[in-house]
């Protein structure tokens, strides 16, 4: 119930590859934060042309993806967008 409680808004980003945190179990985790603006980027391994799965972010082969994603963190939006 104190998810209710959370009115900032919230952007999660998962790579389609993570079999940690994959975007479903994101997605459902984040329906508790039902007065929270919920905005998620679900991000293409393919895009890179490498695994990402759960700690790949942080290798340099994906420094490409970081400006997208810096990107996406600064903008105002809403609702689900593909990487």
């Amino acid at each position: 119930s104190r998810y209710a409680d959370v009115f900032t808004p919230i952007k999660a980003a998962n790579s389609l590859d993570d079999r940690w945190a994959m975007p479903a179990s994101r997605d459902a985790f984040l329906k508790g934060y039902c007065n929270a603006p919920v905005e998620t980027l679900d991000i293409d391994p393919a895009t890179i042309g490498k695994q990402i799965g759960h700690m790949g972010y942080f290798r340099s082969y994906a420094m490409p993806l970081w400006e997208d994603v810096l990107e996406w963190f600064t903008k105002p939006g809403n609702g689900r967008r593909r990487l």
